[in-house]
């Protein structure tokens, strides 16, 4: 969930954060003499935060005791009382993944911590509106720490937070044995939904201390982290710790492969149990506990990736169902994808330069029986290459993982517009995930584009001034929409989405336009997506069965080549 684009830009803009912290540590600092730097009294105690510029940072703050042990797949209880004064100066280990983000900490279990920002100089009681924002990275990878809130804060006078949960098995394992510790013994494996919840709980105990509203909260996700901001927005909850949405290109629809069952999950979950050598239901969970985090690790190779899964008192029912019930709480939502979410993907089929061969194998493995239909919508003649007609397809329809705009904005957006106030954007910048690369490919806008536009600090030189200046109507209109749920630029309103008006404002470095939420399903063809569904290739895992070249599907027999994930 993740694109190489966006993370060259992005690693270029993370210097002068990464340098304001001086150093990376796992583990958590503290003093017992009174530091010289800025002072908040939490309710855990006393933490020293970085003053960097015109912003104050308070790095690795942690939200929740660290799962370790018997602590381990279970839902995250408070920190424990500061022995010292914190130093939160230095950014927390990522949580474990299998590959560790560059630059950081080793990634570790201990890992439930926080990063916050604010304008320098706030003080108690000066009540400044609060954004939390959840990474992405599919639920199996990514850190807080790649993200900064110092533009947002800075700018617009608020607090941003970033958060870590629990990532891959650990977040999100589901066993028997697991579901008889919940607290109505139905479902398992949301940990890291329950770890942003505790973390949205912390901001309720402590945001006052560093001159936050505890009563205006907004979370906002990209792709994973907006899947997880649905999954809250729709859960059933005693009290709701937050008050707007934004979901960032976050497949929170029917199509997505990063939402599952709870019978898939625990199915998933024995295997991986058997996988670390835990072949005993009977006793799965304490043997897993037992289980040394390299050797969990091992065992999750080739394996699905762990998400959420539908199923208990957090989420009984999936979030597109709950909003189509109108079901869910009335809280306004910020909704949004990419231009060009899918576009590159193809090219590792078709190449770049394309063929039309190699376009029409593209078209068959990825669509199997409706090749064909495919190809009558996107003709290779229409496009400047037939990569980039592939990479339209995938980004349009969202194939095969629910990451695209009709999804994603077209049928979440529209949905959503029916039950709560909704606002929906694009992003349409040529060059928002950067140049064209050494084989001349453009890659438009990508998924998860928006990140450097929002929450990177924009490097000196590596964006155009149009490009700069997008990025600063964007922040703000995300902080107007934190602040009082009515975005502006504070020369344009950012009308509600409604069918049929002109309702779906679209970012671009030339002028932003507001177009209709028709035009935007008739440019990605959206219409045509809707008539012909294809599985996600989760979905094609319980309901396709291979034979030779041909596959069974609901009782027909075709050639098809099956999604890989």
């Amino acid at each position: 969930m993740f694109n190489k684009f966006r993370g060259s830009m992005a690693r270029a803009s993370f210097g002068v954060i990464f340098a304001a912290a001086l150093t990376v540590s796992a583990g958590t600092a503290f003093s017992e003499s009174e530091p010289s730097g800025v002072l908040v009294r939490t309710r855990q105690g006393s933490a020293q935060g970085l003053t960097v510029g015109n912003v104050e940072q308070f790095l690795g703050v942690p939200y929740a005791a660290p799962p370790l042990g018997g602590l381990r797949w279970r839902a995250p209880i408070p920190p424990k009382p500061y022995s010292g004064i914190l130093q939160a100066t230095t950014f927390p280990a990522p949580c474990v993944q299998g590959s560790a983000p560059a630059g950081f900490p080793t990634p570790s279990e201990d890992c439930l911590y926080l990063n916050l920002y604010r304008p320098a100089g706030s003080k108690v009681g000066k009540r400044m509106p609060v954004l939390i924002y959840i990474h992405g990275g599919g639920f199996a990878g990514g850190t807080a720490s790649a993200r900064d809130g110092m533009q947002l804060a800075a700018g617009n006078d608020m607090i941003v937070i970033m958060i870590n949960y629990r990532l891959g098995s650990f977040g999100w394992l589901a066993l028997a044995g697991l579901d008889s510790e919940t607290p109505n013994g139905s479902s398992s494996g949301n940990y890291g939904l329950l770890d942003m919840l505790a973390a949205l709980r912390w901001v309720q105990d402590n945001i006052a201390a560093f001159g936050g509203d505890r009563d205006n909260v907004t979370i906002a996700g990209t792709s994973a982290g907006g899947i997880g901001g649905c999954a809250l927005m729709t859960a059933q909850l005693h009290e709701r710790p937050f008050q707007r949405a934004i979901i960032e290109s976050g497949e929170c629809t029917s199509t997505s492969a990063y939402i599952t069952s709870h019978q898939a999950a625990l199915l998933q979950g024995a295997s991986f149990a058997a996988k670390a050598g835990c072949t005993d239901s009977r006793t799965f969970t304490s043997c897993m506990r037992s289980k040394p985090t390299s050797t969990l690790l091992s065992a999750s190779a080739g394996l699905s990736t762990f998400v959420p899964n539908v199923g208990g008192n957090l989420m009984p029912t999936a979030p597109i169902k709950v909003i189509e019930s109108g079901e869910m709480e009335r809280i306004p939502v910020m909704v949004g994808a990419n231009h060009d979410e899918q576009k590159h993907n193809p090219v590792a089929t078709t190449g770049f330069p394309a063929t039309e061969q190699s376009y029409q194998k593209y078209l068959t493995n990825a669509f199997g029986p409706l090749a064909s239909l495919v190809a009558s919508q996107y003709p290779p003649s229409a496009f400047a290459d037939p990569a980039y007609a592939a990479g339209a397809a995938a980004s349009d329809s969202g194939l095969p993982n629910g990451i695209g705009v009709c999804p994603m904005l077209v049928e979440l957006g529209g949905t959503l517009s029916k039950v709560t106030k909704t606002f929906a954007c694009e992003l349409n910048d040529p060059h928002g995930s950067g140049l064209s690369d050494s084989t001349g490919y453009e890659p438009g806008s990508l998924h998860t584009a928006e990140i450097g536009f929002l929450y990177i600090q924009m490097a000196l030189g590596k964006h155009t001034t149009e490009q700069e200046q997008m990025a600063a109507r964007m922040q703000r209109y995300w902080a107007t929409f934190v602040r009082n749920g009515h975005p502006t630029d504070g020369a344009h309103e950012w009308p509600v989405l409604q069918s049929g008006s002109d309702s779906v404002l679209r970012f671009q470095p030339t002028g932003d336009l507001v177009v209709t939420s028709a035009t935007v399903s008739a440019e990605h063809r959206c219409g045509f997506w809707a008539e012909h569904r294809v599985p996600n290739g989760r979905q094609m895992s319980r309901s396709w069965r291979p034979i030779g070249a041909a596959v069974i599907w609901k009782g027909r027999r075709i050639q098809y080549a099956m999604f890989s994930r």
